[in-house]
């Protein structure tokens, strides 16, 4: 197959993991984006609508029913199809380009090329990703994908599709570097790098592992974007805005939800990790030496 099919497929591969682990963990998505928005006025919930993981899944559940978890989740497909697979299969080729001639990899290429590879994602399906979290809102005005797409447009300009992308960024590239790499040290360090027979139900735990760890640390930025995705002008900018957050509601601000990110993050990194590696046998890429 030619060079055109390899990348089709690896395309493929990463769009379907991505996909299927989003979906098993969207109802802890959806509650972590209201913990995280619920202080601005324009997410109509009030600031402490939702206290804890418990309390929140048995207000949604009673509010607004057992589909209510999966709001916007079409959306998030549509948006994570294309960015899982760009990520996925990019953090590939950036190893394969920056690998030496023995396919070997030090830290700095792997934080290097899970970086480019989560910018390069993020800037294609950012106005995706703004589209899903306003859809996630409990009382949101939109009809669905397209009349979101529509009304944003319209009302706030083309502009407002973009809004957070500079925090979006600046939080994908460590992110992604850290998850990335972790992930691929954790496997070298777990089979000896002597080729030792690699294992499912290892691979998922390190997946969960590596997935926390780089959450974790980005959390921060992931709140500071998603305040900015929201309706109106709460703040001038990324710096704006974790000033203050850091103010109004102290350090624990930043870490609102993390807990239903964590319990998200554990399964659906691991999932995605797994399946992509599955796929990719499944469609018989070819594997390089540079590949984990």
């Amino acid at each position: 197959p030619g060079a055109g099919g390899h990348a089709g497929r690896m395309f493929a591969a990463g769009g379907l993991a991505g996909a299927g682990a989003r979906t098993a963990t969207a109802p802890l998505d959806r509650v972590k984006l209201l913990f995280q928005v619920q202080a601005m006025a324009a997410a109509g919930t009030g600031g402490q609508a939702y206290t804890g993981l418990g309390q929140a899944f048995s207000k949604i559940l009673r509010e607004e029913g057992a589909l209510a978890f999966w709001k916007g989740n079409g959306t998030n497909i549509v948006r994570i199809f294309p960015y899982s697979a760009a990520q996925l299969a990019a953090n590939d080729q950036y190893k394969r380009f920056l690998a030496d001639g023995e396919g070997r990899l030090g830290v700095g290429q792997r934080l290097t090329a899970g970086a480019c590879a989560g910018m390069t994602a993020t800037a294609l399906t950012h106005p995706l990703d703004t589209v899903r979290l306003r859809l996630a809102l409990p009382r949101h005005p939109y009809s669905g994908l397209g009349n979101a797409l529509w009304t944003i447009t319209r009302t706030e300009g083309p502009l407002a599709l973009y809004r957070g992308l500079v925090p979006t960024l600046g939080g994908i590239a460590p992110y992604a570097a850290l998850n990335f790499a972790s992930y691929d040290l954790l496997k070298g360090w777990a089979y000896d790098g002597e080729g030792r027979e690699q294992n499912t139900i290892g691979n998922l735990g390190l997946g969960a592992v590596a997935g926390t760890f780089a959450a974790s640390v980005c959390y921060p930025l992931d709140t500071v974007r998603r305040r900015m995705q929201m309706p109106g002008l709460t703040y001038d900018g990324p710096v704006h805005a974790l000033r203050t957050i850091w103010r109004t509601e102290g350090p624990a601000g930043y870490y609102r939800g993390w807990l239903a990110n964590t319990l998200k993050v554990v399964p659906q990194n691991a999932i995605r990790f797994v399946a992509y590696e599955f796929l990719k046998k499944l469609l018989s890429i070819e594997r390089a030496k540079s590949d984990t």
